[in-house]
């Protein structure tokens, strides 16, 4: 077993205000992932991300998210663990989230700590570690690199990483096509009951 942080870096997202600010409001403009930004299924939504402006600095560059770098919310009553896409560009996490960026994502590093972090195992040591307040957990860098995981071959490392993304590949068009269907099935009923006929797909549901 060894721990996450000598596998990953670890650290918070940026600060924008208050002890510990890591950038000031400039003409930089980036995109902001916040913990709302995280799916439930372990995956990013990039899509309607709100933008701010930051002043330009090495600071502020060093929180530019990579891909494949590992968003953990910090600051929530369920701990949501979520793998950035490869497709990411000027965009940062806040201050609610922590950064885990595998120092070798090529070799399959990082599909793999998304893989532990996200098991009943890795879930389950990550709950032991957050403290908490009056009124929601939090959970600290610190913390969550010392998360014990178990760390395979790099062959097999490589064939985990093949495997994730062909699995979430799998699961994205299972839930379009679902999608899809429910989409047809909701206009015929529609289009069926606006010319004053009996739905027939509803009849067969019932």
């Amino acid at each position: 077993m060894h721990a996450v942080k000598e596998l990953a870096n670890v650290f918070q997202g940026i600060a924008r205000a208050g002890h510990g600010v890591g950038a000031h409001s400039g003409k930089w403009m980036l995109r902001i992932v916040e913990s709302g930004d995280v799916r439930d299924d372990g995956w990013l939504d990039l899509n309607d991300l709100n933008e701010i402006g930051l002043v330009h600095g090495v600071r502020t560059e060093r929180h530019l998210l990579r891909p494949f770098d590992l968003l953990v919310t910090a600051r929530t009553a369920s701990t949501q663990v979520a793998l950035v896409p490869p497709e990411v560009s000027r965009t940062v996490a806040g201050v609610t989230l922590l950064v885990v960026r595998a120092k070798q994502p090529e070799s399959g590093m990082a599909h793999w700590l998304w893989y532990c972090l996200t098991s009943s195992l890795g879930r389950t040591q990550i709950a032991k570690r957050m403290t908490a307040s009056a009124t929601l957990k939090s959970l600290s860098a610190k913390n969550l690199g010392e998360v014990q995981v178990p760390v395979p071959s790099p062959r097999d490392l490589d064939a985990v990483a093949r495997l994730v993304e062909a699995s979430e590949e799998a699961y994205e068009s299972t839930i379009e096509a679902a999608r899809l269907r429910r989409e047809a099935l909701r206009d015929a009923v529609i289009h069926e009951l606006a010319h004053g006929a009996v739905p027939a797909t509803l009849g067969r549901s019932l």
